[in-house]
């Protein structure tokens, strides 16, 4: 009886038809036949296009299958569907090639991107061929079976299978949820339940996250759930616990809204743990990820010196950590160093010592200032533990600073990231714009070392040719502006064919071929925190609006500053 009421309800929904737009419904316009064309996404309340960075045949694949075709046979990149109008819906778009919808594909999200119309991308498509050579048109009203499965879930209606649903430690807590075995069992991610073996599972949930079995179980049923800031965690430990990947992956983009909201990190660096303990990569990049942009908030905070050897080592490893400078890193460190000693075990000597190069193998010396550098062998509490780390060390920013680039690229060691900088936040790399933000409308206030000053949308600062002291005395010029509109943005002489706003531009002037610059700008949301980092391509930086969706770490406040940081590096690497 349940199974012919399941299969009636499968014929309700297949027979009727709507027309309405969904977010993330793709349509294909320009091309000769209806199985070619550029691709447009339809996302709230209105069409436009996908930039073709990252653009493949997996990518075509899903846009071909989502509207009936057989595959796809060709990615098209460049434009040659024609130009669209209107705003650029995605970027970087990275399908496995499986998913249902462009929606559930990767991406820099709505709206984030930094491509012109010429980029449009397009597919060509395989029709479905019949016996008679005629196209086949196939309707689609799966996605509405999920809330009869739900109902179903929900009635326990001709339910055969049980679980039980224990807190650690609480046997007096069981709790019976009647489910039904064919349902779960044509879902993949339900083989935890065991259930051609089983009557009935046992679930072992921690006490807190009882409340949310509700919700997880149900998910197994209609592959959708709402999932709220309180539940989150819960939601992706149950996620984790059972191997549940779809959900747990999703769960984990949602922590992105909760770190910002605890300014001591103790929540960050507890979070990063249970990243660790699940062996979830993208939760622990999400957690790394805020934590390198807020390194020094992080550095001067009492979690400092809990933090690991292991996050520590993964901090000091990345080209997109947030300091003033490389000497405030060192001097953090060895800070943390001395609390370590203070705890460590003497027995574990020799273990510490290791750990301890390995850490200081870390910092870039190359990118400290000779004259800091001087200052080390006399002002280091640690110089002494590891004199010898400590003098190559700063033989090799020694070196860096007073050997030409020809001869420096002759011995390189290019597998080292010692002679990248990272993202040095002192006014002797960085300009600072702050604004208050009303509707995207911007007032700008009054500034001072080497931040903005006035009330016009542009300004200018200088810095450094390149970190080395043989160009301690070239300087470069470089001008800024943040555009709010095309009209804004063209007053300033700009071309100004962005496909959305604001954007940023940074510009400079340097012929030196030997010298490459990855310029970044920093949206600091409310002056507490690094809400998202944004890179310049041909001196032109697309910014996210103060939107929860679009911004890494979402900031919900109107109050927004953008640091400009200028990254200069040698040509080592090309």
């Amino acid at each position: 009886m349940a199974v012919w009421t399941l299969g009636a309800a499968v014929f309700l929904l297949t027979a009727s038809l709507s027309t309405a737009w969904t977010n993330g419904n793709v349509r294909l316009v320009g091309g000769q036949t209806p199985y070619e064309g550029r691709v447009e996404v339809y996302y709230s309340g209105e069409w436009g296009t996908v930039c073709d960075d990252s653009w493949d045949l997996a990518d075509a694949h899903v846009v071909c299958r989502s509207l009936g075709f057989l595959n796809g046979s060709e990615a098209v990149v460049g434009g040659k569907f024609g130009a669209g109008s209107g705003r650029i819906m995605l970027d970087d778009v990275s399908c496995q090639g499986t998913e249902s919808s462009l929606a559930q594909c990767r991406s820099k999200g709505w709206h984030v991107n930094d491509c012109k119309h010429e980029e449009d991308a397009g597919v060509k498509c395989q029709p479905k061929i019949t016996l008679d050579n005629t196209m086949t048109y196939t309707l689609d009203r799966s996605a509405e079976f999920s809330e009869v499965l739900g109902d179903l879930y929900e009635s326990q209606r001709d339910c055969d299978f049980n679980i039980i649903v224990v807190s650690a430690g609480e046997p007096e807590s069981a709790e019976p949820i009647c489910t039904h075995r064919l349902i779960l069992s044509l879902n993949a991610e339900a083989t935890f339940l065991n259930l051609t073996h089983l009557n009935n599972f046992t679930m072992e949930v921690v006490k807190e996250c009882r409340p949310f079995v509700t919700d997880f179980l149900k998910y197994l049923y209609t592959k959708q759930i709402d999932i709220t800031l309180s539940s989150a965690q819960c939601i992706h430990k149950l996620a984790s616990d059972y191997k549940v990947k779809a959900l747990q992956e999703y769960a984990g983009h949602l922590f992105s809204s909760l770190l910002p909201q605890d300014p001591s990190f103790e929540s960050q660096v507890s979070l990063y743990d249970y990243a660790l303990s699940t062996e979830d990569p993208l939760l622990k990049e999400t957690c790394l990820q805020y934590l390198a942009w807020n390194c020094e908030a992080l550095a001067n905070s009492s979690a400092w010196s809990r933090l690991g050897a292991e996050v520590l080592g993964a901090l000091l490893s990345r080209s997109d950590l947030v300091v003033p400078d490389e000497i405030f890193l060192l001097q953090a460190l060895e800070r943390w160093i001395l609390v370590k000693w203070e705890n460590a075990d003497s027995s574990n000597g020799s273990t510490n010592l290791q750990v301890e190069r390995e850490l200081l193998g870390g910092i870039r010396f190359p990118m400290i200032p000779p004259e800091q550098l001087y200052d080390i062998q006399f002002n280091s509490s640690v110089y002494l533990s590891q004199p010898a780390l400590y003098q190559a060390k700063i033989l090799q920013g020694l070196q860096f600073h007073t050997v030409s680039y020809q001869k420096l690229n002759l011995h390189i060691d290019r597998v080292t990231e010692d002679y990248s900088p990272r993202i040095y936040t002192s006014p002797t790399w960085s300009y600072t714009y702050t604004a208050i933000t009303n509707n995207y409308n911007y007032q700008y206030r009054k500034q001072y070392n080497n931040r903005h000053y006035g009330s016009s949308q542009s300004g200018s600062f200088q810095t450094p040719k390149h970190p080395s002291l043989l160009f301690q005395s070239q300087m470069l010029y470089w001008s800024v502006g943040i555009h709010m509109s095309r009209e804004s943005c063209r007053n300033r002489g700009y071309s100004c064919e962005y496909s959305s706003y604001p954007a940023a531009t940074l510009t400079g002037q340097s012929s030196d071929a030997s010298i490459r610059y990855d310029n970044k700008v920093l949206l600091i949301c409310n002056d507490a925190y690094v809400s998202h980092v944004q890179e310049f391509k041909n001196n032109v930086a697309l910014l996210p609006s103060n939107s929860t969706l679009l911004q890494s770490f979402p900031c919900l406040s109107t109050y927004s500053t953008f640091k400009f940081v200028v990254r200069p590096q040698y040509n080592f690497y090309n």
